[in-house]
């Protein structure tokens, strides 16, 4: 499995993905055995999307494009940077990433997240091809910011700081948020 990036994307290194399973025994008699069920099931369903690969229904569920703060040749596509006050930039029509370029069965909560209070980060691990790419273009662009779209919309502009790759950290308002994400990119970037 991938490991998060260096701080090439200003992001703290989160400590390696835990089992996604958490849950709380429902106390009785029959609190063991339900318990134990629940884990069965869940490493089997779990094992069985690991197993079946996934086809991408639609490739620009999440995209990352090079973004410019001036205009260009290749750079004309006007976005509004998420945060306040941070302006605008001029996005590439040409994507650097796309659903294609995502190892979708390694996508998880970085650091194996469970805390359903506040902000919660996904981890984009990339396909080989895909990491290869983001790490030359990095190399070659500091300074430059990496837009990424979910769903057509642009959510996190991070500037480049250096050469990185292996992946991307995806930040969503909540766990619910990071949940349905997850659901969704295992379906192929639509409900499934």
């Amino acid at each position: 499995m991938n490991s998060p990036p260096n701080t090439a994307l200003q992001r703290t290194r989160s400590a390696p993905p835990r089992s996604p399973l958490s849950f709380k025994t429902l106390g009785g008699g029959g609190s063991v055995l339900a318990g134990a069920l629940s884990v069965l099931l869940a490493f089997s369903c779990e094992s069985d999307a690991k197993r079946a690969p996934v086809v991408v229904r639609n490739r620009d569920y999440i995209v990352a494009r090079p973004i410019r703060r001036e205009a260009d040749a290749e750079h004309t596509l006007r976005v509004e940077f998420p945060y306040g006050g941070a302006g605008y930039g001029y996005a590439s029509r040409v994507p650097l990433l796309d659903l294609n370029s995502i190892n979708i069965p390694g996508v998880t909560f970085a650091g194996g997240r469970t805390s359903v209070v506040g902000e919660a980060t996904i981890w984009l691990p990339l396909t080989p091809e895909a990491s290869r790419r983001l790490e030359t273009w990095s190399a070659e662009h500091e300074g430059d910011y990496l837009g990424i779209f979910l769903r057509g919309r642009l959510v996190a502009v991070p500037q480049i700081k250096g050469s990185f790759g292996g992946g991307i950290p995806l930040r969503v308002p909540s766990k619910a948020e990071g949940d349905l994400v997850i659901s969704e990119v295992r379906g192929g970037g639509v409900s499934p």
